[in-house]
């Protein structure tokens, strides 16, 4: 990674824990789109994240759809399942729910917001992975054992983020969905892919097929 992408990733990391901040005090996401597009607008157009990443293609489209899609089906499956030998985890999921669904929007203004932050959080903590900045590195291939550390790294950071917030299951799923979606970003050699797959997953599971339909 460059130096001046390094010093985008900690501002964007710096910038989202103080939006967690505002969101556990305040109870608004505008900051995260507000700071989100500006920081991803900033990114692509000095080049520190390739626009070639984010340039569409069916499959590329069609693989993000479909990840999401089953990722939707996975977390249900996955919840009913931990819930039924775990019972606490109910309880944290409903916390987390709470904390998540903040009052005072539409569904379709909620709609918008998920998808310009779930855009944003792949351009900025998917598209700074080091490899990504390596021209001979971007296309599609199964991640090498480094990119694999790097991947975990990142998500690992990225899921600190959520800390002020604290709700230990959202650090988690933060970190295995970061995890997941940077290696769909390296193995096809596009963020579209994770990008989709991030934002059919949080509609899903947020607005579509609500979580909380399964806590009664």
């Amino acid at each position: 990674m460059t130096r001046w992408g390094l010093r985008c990733l900690v501002l964007a990391l710096s910038a989202w824990t103080l939006c967690f901040v505002v969101l556990r005090h305040v109870g608004t996401w505008t900051p995260f789109a507000f700071v989100g597009l500006g920081l991803a607008t900033l990114v692509v157009s000095q080049r520190v994240v390739p626009r070639s990443l984010l340039r569409p293609s069916l499959a590329s489209m069609t693989l993000g759809i479909a990840g999401g899609a089953l990722m939707v089906v996975g977390t249900h499956l996955a919840f009913r399942a931990v819930v039924s030998f775990a019972p606490p985890v109910a309880a944290a999921t409903r916390q987390l729910l709470v904390l998540l669904n903040v009052a005072g929007f539409s569904s379709g203004v909620r709609a918008l917001l998920i998808v310009l932050i779930a855009s944003c959080e792949e351009v900025l903590f998917r598209g700074l992975l080091p490899s990504f900045a390596t021209p001979g590195s971007r296309g599609p291939h199964w991640p090498s054992r480094r990119e694999l550390a790097q991947i975990l790294a990142l998500a690992a950071v990225y899921a600190l983020t959520t800390l002020p917030l604290g709700n230990a299951l959202l650090v988690l799923c933060a970190f295995l969905c970061g995890s997941l979606w940077g290696l769909m970003g390296i193995a096809t050699g596009s963020l579209v892919v994770p990008l989709l797959a991030h934002v059919v997953w949080d509609v899903g599971v947020l607005l579509l097929w609500p979580l909380a339909t399964q806590l009664g």
